[in-house]
C-alpha cells in the first residue's frame, strides 16, 4: 500500500519536475545572447512559455512582458541582418578570394562558384547548395558561410583525378551492363551507377573492415561535381572511349532521384538521365 502510494506520488513529482525543467531550459535560451541569434530556438522557447502556467509551480511570475520584449528584439535583429548581410557576405567572400554575386533578393540567394547560398534572414539560416543539391545548413553569418564554402570545396576537390574518375565510371558502367545483360553502348540510368562508384571510392581500410567508421562518403553531390569537372577538363574521351550523357526531358525531370543536375558553368546546367560509352571517333 505504502509502496503503491509512494510510486504514484513519485510519478506526479517526476511529471512536474520535467515540466519545470523544460521551463528552466526555455528561460535559459532567452537569457543567452548567442541563442537569441537563432530565431527557430527562440520561437520554440517562447511557445513553451506561452503554454506554461507558472502558478502551477508556485511561481508568482508572468511571462507576458518577456514574450513581448523577445518579439520586439527578434524583429530588430532580423531588420539589422537584412540591412547588413549582403555587404558583409561580399566582403567576407572577397577576403577569401571568392566571387560573390546576388542572384535574387526574394528569396535571397547568392552565387559563390561553384556553390549557391540561399539565405533566410528571418530564420537567420543559410543553405549551401551545389548543382541544386543541399550540402549544409548553418547560421547566416558571413564568416561561417565562407569558411564552410572553403571546407566543402576542399572536400570535393579531394579524391580522384579526372582520369581516374573516367576509368571508375567506365568500370561501373560495364558492371551495370553485365548485371542487366545489356549490350555494349546501351544507355543506362546515370544515378544507377552511384552505388558502384561510391564503392570504388573506398580505400583499403574500408575494404579490410567495411564498417561505417571507415566509409568515405560519396554521394550525388560528388558525382555531379566530378562529372562537371570532367567536362571542364575536356576529358570526355579517353582510351579510345567516349563518355555520353543523355538529357532528361519532360516528365523524367520530375523524379529528381532518377536524374542528376550537372553544371556546365556557374549557375547554368541541365538534368541528365542516362549515360553510355561509345568508341571514340
Amino acid at each position: 500500500m505504502v509502496n503503491e502510494l509512494a510510486r504514484r506520488l513519485l510519478a506526479e513529482v517526476d511529471k512536474k519536475s520535467k515540466e519545470l525543467s523544460k521551463l528552466h531550459k526555455a528561460l535559459q535560451k532567452l537569457a543567452s545572447a548567442d541563442m537569441l541569434e537563432s530565431p527557430r530556438k527562440v520561437k520554440e522557447a517562447c511557445k513553451l512559455l506561452e503554454q506554461s502556467n507558472p502558478k502551477v509551480f508556485g511561481l508568482d511570475i508572468d511571462f507576458a512582458e518577456l514574450l513581448e520584449s523577445t518579439a520586439a528584439d527578434q524583429r530588430q535583429r532580423a531588420n539589422e541582418r537584412k540591412v547588413k548581410f549582403g555587404r558583409m557576405l561580399i566582403e567576407s567572400a572577397e577576403s577569401e578570394g571568392l566571387t560573390c554575386k546576388m542572384i535574387t533578393t526574394e528569396p535571397m540567394e547568392f552565387s559563390l562558384p561553384p556553390f549557391t547560398v540561399a539565405v533566410n534572414l528571418d530564420q537567420n539560416l543559410a543553405h549551401i547548395n551545389y548543382a541544386r543539391l543541399a550540402l549544409a545548413e548553418l547560421p547566416a553569418k558571413p564568416d561561417q558561410i565562407t569558411a564552410a564554402l572553403q571546407k566543402n570545396l576542399k572536400m570535393l576537390e579531394t579524391g580522384w583525378s579526372s582520369e581516374q574518375f573516367f576509368d571508375v565510371l567506365y568500370d561501373a558502367y560495364r558492371m551495370q551492363l553485365f548485371e542487366k545483360k545489356g549490350h555494349r553502348g546501351e544507355r543506362v540510368v546515370l544515378t544507377d551507377l552511384l552505388a558502384r562508384v561510391a564503392l570504388s571510392f573506398q580505400n583499403d581500410k574500408f575494404r579490410s573492415d567495411p564498417v561505417a567508421g571507415n566509409y568515405r562518403a560519396y554521394g550525388r553531390v560528388r558525382l555531379a561535381y566530378d562529372l562537371s569537372r570532367l567536362r571542364r577538363n575536356g576529358l570526355l574521351q579517353r582510351n579510345s572511349r567516349r563518355l555520353n550523357l543523355g538529357t532528361a526531358t519532360g516528365s523524367s525531370t520530375r523524379n529528381k532521384k532518377g536524374v542528376l543536375y550537372i553544371e556546365e558553368s556557374p549557375g547554368k546546367g541541365q538534368y541528365y538521365l542516362s549515360i553510355w560509352f561509345s568508341p571514340a571517333g
